[in-house]
């Protein structure tokens, strides 16, 4: 389970490709595909291994106008998301 602490990392298994304003992503291990929106494919840009949850919603507060509260929520869904699909790790 991430926390504001955790640095989520782009599973090396995952093949991303953009799509029109998605970014489709496909797990090579079990060969499910997902579908990000703009914002999404934002989040897993940023999945780096570097930058803690809370620098990635600082980040998304800064580019989008969004409260932090609604991005914190939106972030943790889409991480969370991510996390399920063995798409981060």
């Amino acid at each position: 389970m991430m926390n504001s602490e955790s640095c989520p990392k782009r599973g090396e298994q995952v093949i991303a490709q953009k799509a029109s304003d998605d970014l489709l992503l496909l797990n090579m291990e079990d060969g499910n595909y997902y579908s990000l929106n703009e914002v999404g494919g934002r989040i897993w840009e940023l999945c780096d291994g570097n930058r803690s949850v809370s620098q990635l919603i600082a980040t998304l507060a800064a580019e989008y106008n969004v409260s932090n509260e609604t991005l914190e929520k939106d972030v943790c869904e889409v991480l969370e998301d991510l996390e399920n699909g063995k798409l981060i790790v």
